[in-house]
């Protein structure tokens, strides 16, 4: 009678191990993305959805030198070994809140965002950041008009 009631105790136990599993395997890199309800505006003033891109880079210098439609038209030449991952998001939609999930690849040290925004020319479309990364990390990218903001957060 005792096994009955032990067995099935110990095999719950060992499944909920297997939960916490998940968070010790690949480090991560969490994206918490935040629009205003103005976002990209168009020709006619209206709000529309901006694209969004991510790049996971061991040094800063090819994003900080080169400009926004060099990289947009051909970041893996632009970045080349600098770059470690690259990851193209859904469009963000005017007032929309949400989060993605990256893996983190190995030897990121920086954090660049583009943005595609109609008006790119007078837009702050590009942004580096430097997150700390212990085993994950997390950013926050917030988009309100034509500007885009990241910054950081505790993991």
């Amino acid at each position: 009678m005792k096994s009955r009631f032990w067995v099935p105790l110990l095999a719950l136990w060992l499944s909920g191990c297997s939960l916490w599993s998940e968070d010790l395997g690949q480090p991560r890199l969490v994206v918490n993305l935040t629009a205003a309800t103005n976002i990209n505006p168009n020709a006619e003033g209206k709000p529309s959805p901006v694209e969004l891109r991510v790049y996971q880079l061991t040094k800063r210098n090819a994003f900080e030198q080169a400009d926004f439609i060099q990289i947009y038209d051909d970041d893996q030449g632009i970045l080349k070994s600098e770059l470690a991952v690259v990851r193209q998001l859904p469009s963000l939609l005017p007032g929309e809140s949400r989060q993605e999930v990256i893996p983190l690849g190995a030897g990121v040290q920086f954090i660049g965002v583009i943005a595609g925004f109609a008006d790119y020319r007078e837009a702050k479309n590009k942004v580096i950041y430097q997150p700390v990364i212990v085993h994950s990390a997390a950013i926050n990218i917030e988009v309100d008009g034509i500007n885009l903001t990241v910054s950081g957060e505790e993991e």
